[in-house]
């Protein structure tokens, strides 16, 4: 017989992803804060995505007659708000990181400089650099695909992209962590162990079929070619230099590939 508890069972871990990945106010809902409710979480990171994008797509209609620029910018802000910016500051942490350590010769000592570099709070110019351009063609893309979208009038709903965006960006970083150990034991993800959690491949592959069932069949195809040949590159680079991931960098990649299918629907679904 299904009750309140079997339904806790489900809402605490989902609650704490939420509270996670976001800084939406629901942190007064959470209740149940231990290794475990952490552990079930990272199952929900797909479904906090889905909340995203669902908000996305309601701020991008209440936002749309301001016109495409200016609704772009505060999609933008918005979407930076609502994460916290949590995935933009793995992106910048990664890029110093990476550019602080890649030329040392010695694997050990380039380990040890890009973690220590990845774990120092302060961002660099590259950083800065980095995230400014990156932000610049986001906004681009999100104007982009607004655009395109808004010009098929015969499309179910022109919001598709904001919301497969979000959850096939975590759904990649649940797909990392299905293939890759962790590259230390400090720090907040995972929750529990440094070994790769092949239980979160049945997850990636349920919600990418679905996503992929929404959508156009050119865009389909190239979400199946462009999204894992990132993943993979994503887990080559930091399996080659730290041995693993850290949260940061399952926040770069959450990130990249973001943008990564928001251009994909721009190359694809608008011709």
């Amino acid at each position: 017989m299904f009750t309140v508890r079997n339904l806790s069972g489900f809402s605490q871990p989902f609650l704490y992803a939420l509270v996670f990945l976001t800084r939406l106010p629901v942190a007064s809902l959470l209740h149940k804060v231990d290794k475990e409710t952490a552990k079930k979480s990272v199952y929900f990171y797909p479904l906090v995505g889905a909340v995203i994008g669902i908000l996305l797509s309601v701020a991008a209609f209440l936002l749309a007659p301001l016109g495409g620029q200016l609704q772009s910018a505060i999609l933008l802000g918005f979407w930076i708000l609502m994460t916290g910016a949590l995935h933009l500051d793995g992106l910048a942490d990664c890029t110093d990181a990476y550019f602080a350590g890649h030329k040392c010769e010695n694997p050990e000592e380039r380990r040890n400089r890009i973690l220590t570099v990845m774990h120092d709070p302060h961002c660099g110019s590259v950083a800065a650099v980095a995230l400014s351009v990156f932000l610049l063609i986001k906004f681009s893309a999100i104007a982009a695909v607004i655009a395109s979208t808004l010009a098929q009038t015969s499309a179910t709903w022109v919001f598709l992209p904001l919301v497969l965006a979000p959850v096939l960006a975590r759904t990649a970083a649940l797909f990392l962590m299905s293939i890759t150990n962790y590259a230390r034991m400090e720090g907040m993800v995972p929750p529990s162990n440094s070994n790769r959690n092949d239980g979160l491949l049945p997850v990636v592959v349920l919600v990418a079929a679905c996503c992929v069932a929404l959508v156009p069949i050119d865009v389909a195809i190239g979400l199946a070619i462009a999204l894992p040949a990132l993943i993979f590159f994503w887990r080559h680079l930091w399996q080659k230099n730290i041995g693993g991931y850290t949260g940061d960098c399952l926040g770069a990649l959450v990130e990249i590939t973001e943008l990564a299918v928001l251009i994909v629907w721009v190359a694809l679904a608008a011709n």
